[in-house]
């Protein structure tokens, strides 16, 4: 059997701010709408750390140091790949955000249909898990 396995590197943030609030985002893109964190792809001359620093002042303005929380893991069992998402979080004074971001409190956050699998997530976000994995 081979060592080696295709590998997709992605990040994601959850940003709260004093008030207990998270920013969220609803992404309208087909491959992962509804609400969600600011996140992405770590491209190939980055770590991920670098990655979320980037993604998050691309995508909110803000220049924030993430915290690393967990990792979730989906295994794509058809194409023999694998998808691996560092999760983290960080704290920011609440501020004026882009038109397509907004606060939210954490009631609304878990009582709301979020992109993808972030539901699933949200224990490694808060805490309660270090790592998440799912067969595809």
């Amino acid at each position: 059997m081979a060592r080696l396995l295709a590998i997709e590197l992605t990040m994601m943030v959850m940003i709260e701010n004093e008030l207990g609030e998270t920013l969220v985002q609803d992404r309208k893109k087909k491959d992962w709408p509804g609400w969600t964190f600011p996140g992405g792809h770590v491209e190939k001359d980055e770590g991920s750390y670098d990655a979320a620093v980037r993604e998050i002042e691309e995508e909110t303005g803000l220049a924030l140091q993430p915290v690393l929380q967990g990792t979730a893991e989906w295994n794509n069992l058809t194409k023999e790949t694998r998808e691996l998402a560092l999760l983290y979080t960080a704290q920011v004074h609440k501020q004026t955000v882009p038109d397509d971001l907004f606060w939210v409190t954490k009631a609304e956050l878990k009582a709301q249909k979020l992109a993808g699998t972030l539901n699933e997530l949200l224990p490694i976000f808060f805490g309660e898990k270090q790592q998440i994995y799912f067969e595809v």
